[in-house]
């Protein structure tokens, strides 16, 4: 058998060349496709994020609103016990306030009443103390 021509060689390494040229490009394409499809997922976990975090910013925000309306009518509630005349040494003990807790709670009152009128009776006098010094007041004047 006769020995394959220069030529004949150089023609079989060029298609080795070309099909091994075109297996890496192939596996390039795929490569970027697959780099391409990273990029998509990773800006879809972001969005996915964002608007995750969004819903929760509005769900804190509606919370917080909801707390402060309930520590507003807590505080409705407080001043509504000392209106009836009770001390406010009493009022603490009988919530289990500290001093500093209940005058927290009485600068959050909602001074309204539930229909959201404005009160229109008189407040009560505020502790026993006021009352004894009203009373003595008046009696002294009689």
């Amino acid at each position: 058998m006769a020995a394959p021509r220069k030529s004949a060689q150089q023609v079989a390494a060029r298609e080795k060349a070309r099909a091994k040229a075109q297996e890496l490009t192939e596996r390039h394409e795929r490569l970027i496709d697959l780099a391409a499809e990273f990029f998509e997922q990773e800006q879809q976990a972001e969005q996915i994020r964002a608007e995750a975090q969004e819903r929760a910013d509005a769900i804190l925000a509606k919370a917080e609103q909801d707390a402060e309306a309930a520590a507003k009518e807590a505080g409705a509630k407080v001043q509504q016990m000392l209106d009836t005349g009770e001390s406010r040494a009493a009022v603490a003990a009988r919530l289990g306030l500290s001093t500093a807790e209940m005058k927290r709670a009485l600068e959050g009152a909602d001074t309204s009443s539930p229909s959201g009128e404005a009160r229109t009776e008189p407040a009560l006098a505020a502790t026993a103390d006021d009352v004894a010094d009203q009373v003595a007041a008046e009696t002294k004047a009689a």
